[in-house]
């Protein structure tokens, strides 16, 4: 399930804020197939429409509002089709997390949880939440942390959970920033 990345609530836990560069396009290879098989199990198909945050939402949680590309789509559509939203969807995302500090420094699979984590709270969401850490190139202490952020109040606990544990599962594979 995605939730919108929101300021007001990062400010009152004392999180400080994205430096205030854009985000710039990065050169990103997809994530691996266990970072998609992970986020697809943690989205969920829908093959109907369905509203987050009053957003009009379809499939592996394509955001009609954001990402566009619905008013051609007659529900239900078929996995075949939520799975072809979710690839277009997924590079913006990578492109996100290939744009922080030290990006190609990290391993496929923490490359993975932090785009698992980017499609939830947006690229702001994740610029604002690891920046630091990046910076510091403070991986494990990434993975570590995961299960307890930014859980909505304990709503996305289990989500955080699971991506903690891929972040943290040992692997020689590089990610997929340049």
């Amino acid at each position: 399930m995605k939730f919108s990345y929101t300021v007001l609530p990062l400010l009152a836990l004392g999180v400080s804020a994205a430096p205030s560069t854009a985000i710039e396009a990065r050169n990103a290879s997809p994530i691996n197939a266990g970072a998609i098989s992970l986020i697809e199990s943690l989205e969920g198909f829908r093959a109907d429409f369905y509203y987050i945050n009053g957003h009009e939402t379809i499939g592996y949680g394509h955001d009609c509002v954001e990402s566009g590309g619905c008013g051609s789509l007659h529900p239900p559509i078929s996995q075949a089709e939520g799975t072809a939203l979710f690839k277009k969807d997924i590079a913006e995302y990578e492109s996100c997390v290939c744009a922080m500090a030290n990006a190609k420094d990290l391993n496929a699979n923490q490359y993975g949880a932090l785009v698992s984590f980017a499609y939830n709270s947006g690229c702001g969401g994740v610029q604002s939440w690891w920046h630091g850490a990046m910076a510091k190139k403070n991986f494990k202490g990434i993975c570590e942390a995961l299960p307890t952020t930014n859980t909505l109040g304990g709503e996305l606990s289990s989500r955080r959970k699971k991506e903690g544990a891929f972040c943290s599962k040992a692997t020689t594979a590089k990610s997929g920033c340049a």
